[in-house]
């Protein structure tokens, strides 16, 4: 019997019900497998080591991450292509076999539907809000939330619930269906395991969880304005400046005698006359000391530049006389032999005189010794100008070296002159400026102080409007908690329908009883289903294990199918005939099981797809099952072939 006195409605599937994922067809690229599926039951038999496990963890990858440590087969698989039904849309997925979180995952749209434009995306596998996972929650109508990490810490490090968390609900291992219940021994997979319960059967509402959060920050922040408005208020009751009105008429007051010690420092202003004038020979004088010192630089300049111009000429002069010996002395030969095969050569061989006797060519033009002679006194002509030139820039610059010098040595004169007269009229001040200089100090670090004082105020008239619209928000957020708390959640009933579903599958797996019969319940706070009283860990035997588990996922997914419940309607039971035996009670049982598989396949077609993989099954179900069969995998034809 149910733990429960009152057993919930039990709702029956919709025929309109939809999958919300479903596979129809898988390839393996590279590894030469292609796997054609149907809604309800697919088949997936064969013998041990041939590669069932291995499509098992490949459909994982698929809706999911990548799990590590895949056999070495898969090595010759570069992607998963397949087409798979998500909510409304069919879509062609190509998934690269690979656990880089920012693995390219691409998926287009499939339609026939005129007019319309298929989409197309290209999506990381995970790790950002617009991910592959994330693209899989939302199409499948499956909330995109995060949880706190600690239960006990509300507020504090919040984790994503992926798709892979909700697959844990999905795929139950060959490995793991007769020793655990979704994962629950390991600490991060029950952590999840809970969560996506929760969020499942509607216990937590990830709405009123954030407000939770939001109200708990602005109590925060309430306090924390509550004990920084003590504390103003404590150190300014302690002053003479409570007030705001004496506060502002105190720093007015301190603003206008600051006004006149600024008054009386006008120090230059006050000079004698005679202090002036040379104050004003001062800077004439430095002004023709800077003037003098430009056209210094600037005959300096023109003095190196003309130097530059006299030794270009002096060197095209050399190159000249060169010219001229070289064709006095160097050009007129007269050659008696060849001068490469050394064979007498005859001066009137040509009888052309304007031609070379030797070569028999027209000789080339070539300036006459006159010419150079020529540009030889053009060259000294413009040497000679430029030496005289030279020589009276730098006359020029001895003059005006001179001159600076002799403003300079004024310079210094009217500046000695200019500080003694400034001195004594300082010393005769002194007193006076130093009584001003320390009275200005004081008020100046009075003034400091009254404005800290205002802008304690202005904070504090801050921090009490900023409570105000705090505490009106708190409010609010109350409010709005508690509106929703109100409301009536069908968690509890989820959690019978369960439970009722769950006892129905046992008795028609007809499970030994145990203790005075067979009863369920689901442990209100591990989430384990327990069985006629006891826990999934306290059964001892493998095989009832095995039956329980079965029960439980495929509970699972009926009862969220007839309520409404988020689950992806996939479900993935990896040895069904797991610690059977061999004996005619065992094989009864795989019967049993398959009976169950089979009616619940057909009851839940339009919704819910599910593939049990085994080694084999009975044999009086096999004709029934023949269409079933989507893989059969044997010692010469495994899953990957290569």
């Amino acid at each position: 019997m149910n733990s429960r006195d009152e057993p919930p409605t039990v709702f029956e599937p919709s025929q309109n019900a939809s999958h919300r994922i479903l596979i129809r067809r898988v390839e393996l690229i590279g590894g030469d497998r292609v796997v054609e599926m149907h809604p309800g039951l697919n088949i997936v038999l064969g013998d041990i080591t041939t590669g069932k496990t291995t499509f098992v963890r490949l459909l994982r990858a698929l809706l999911g991450t990548v799990p590590s440590a895949l056999p070495e087969e898969t090595e010759y698989i570069d992607a998963l292509r397949a087409v798979v039904d998500i909510g409304s849309r069919e879509w062609v997925i190509n998934r690269p076999l690979t656990t880089t979180r920012s693995a390219p995952v691409d998926l287009s749209e499939l339609t026939d539907e005129p007019g319309y434009e298929p989409l197309f995306f290209r999506l990381p596998a995970s790790g950002t809000q617009a991910s592959y996972g994330n693209f899989l929650l939302r199409e499948s109508g499956i909330p995109v939330v995060s949880v706190p990490q600690a239960r006990s810490k509300p507020t504090e490090g919040l984790t994503p619930v992926s798709i892979s968390d909700w697959m844990g609900y999905c795929v139950v291992t060959g490995d793991e269906i007769d020793t655990q219940v979704f994962g629950h021994s390991h600490p991060f997979r029950n952590q999840k395991r809970r969560w996506v319960f929760e969020l499942a059967y509607g216990l937590y509402d990830p709405e009123v969880a954030m407000l939770i959060a939001k109200l708990k920050m602005v109590t925060n922040r309430i306090n924390g304005l509550e004990r920084e408005s003590e504390v103003i208020e404590k150190f300014l009751a302690d002053t003479p400046f409570a007030s705001r009105d004496a506060l502002a008429q105190q720093i007015s007051h301190v603003e206008s005698e600051i006004d006149a010690m600024s008054n009386a420092r006008q120090l230059s202003d006050e000079l004698p006359l005679d202090a002036g004038e040379i104050r004003e020979k001062l800077l004439a004088v430095r002004a023709s000391n800077s003037e003098l010192a430009n056209e210094i630089r600037r005959t300096e300049g023109q003095l190196r530049d003309l130097r530059d111009l006299n030794g270009q000429l002096k060197s095209q002069f050399a190159r000249l006389t060169r010219a001229v010996i070289s064709d006095e002395w160097l050009v007129d030969f007269d050659f008696v032999v060849c001068p490469r095969c050394g064979s007498d050569v005859d001066a009137t061989r040509s009888d052309d005189p304007s031609k070379c006797y030797l070569c028999l060519q027209d000789p080339h033009p070539t300036p006459s010794r006159d010419a150079y002679l020529i540009e030889q006194d053009r060259i000294l002509a413009q040497v000679h100008e430029t030496e005289s030139v030279i020589s009276l820039r730098e006359k020029t610059l001895d003059f005006l070296n001179v001159n600076l010098q002799e403003s300079r040595e004024k310079e210094t004169e009217l500046s000695a002159e200019l500080n003694t007269r400034t001195r004594s009229f300082v010393s005769d001040q002194a007193a006076s400026l130093e009584d001003v200089a320390a009275r200005r100090a004081y008020l100046k670090s009075q003034y400091a102080r009254l404005q800290e004082y205002s802008e304690l105020l202005e904070r504090f008239g801050d921090t009490g409007a900023a409570k105000r619209i705090l505490e009106e928000e708190k409010a609010d957020i109350e409010a709005e908690i508690e509106r929703r708390e109100l409301e009536v959640s069908p968690a509890d009933e989820n959690i019978q329908a369960l439970e009722v579903r769950m006892l129905e599958y046992l008795r028609r797996l007809r499970i030994p009883s145990i203790g005075q019969g067979t009863s369920v319940s689901i442990d209100r706070d591990t989430y384990m289903p327990k069985v006629s009283g006891r826990s999934f860990d306290a059964l001892s035997s493998q095989g009832l294990k095995t039956l329980v588990n079965i029960a439980h996922a495929l509970a699972h997914h009926t009862v969220a199918i007839d309520r409404g419940l988020r689950l992806p309607g996939i479900l993935i039971l990896d040895g069904v005939s797991a610690n059977s035996g061999e004996g005619d009670f065992d094989q009864e049982r795989v019967r049993d099981v398959y009976r169950l598989l089979i009616a619940e396949a057909g009851k839940y077609k339009n919704s819910l797809q599910l593939i049990a993989v085994d080694n084999s099954v009975p044999w009086e179900f096999y004709e029934e099952l023949r269409e079933k069969f989507v893989l059969h995998l044997t010692q010469e034809d495994k899953l990957v072939r290569f």
